[in-house]
């Protein structure tokens, strides 16, 4: 599966706490599509960021609505390793 960069466009709520509420519902067992590998929360700027696995951007997008997340962007992504 693909992994995915998603950031969130400004929250109306407190971003650390929206950031826990999402990373217990996307690993609940209960939404199959997506498998969340790390979530970060801006306080500073209202937003969210998670790295996901899912099997397409749309699938990301679908999940991210289904939870309440107002989604900015959704990029493919790769891990590099800073090995030396």
């Amino acid at each position: 599966m693909p992994t995915y960069m998603v950031n969130s466009a400004i929250l109306r709520t407190d971003p650390q706490a929206c950031a826990q509420g999402a990373a217990k519902l996307l690993t609940s067992g209960k939404i199959k599509d997506l498998t969340v590998k790390s979530c970060y929360c801006c306080n500073a700027d209202k937003r969210v960021a998670f790295v996901v696995d899912a099997a397409s951007q749309d699938a990301v997008l679908e999940t991210m609505e289904k939870i309440d997340i107002p989604v900015a962007s959704i990029m493919e992504a790769q891990e590099v390793s800073a090995k030396k």
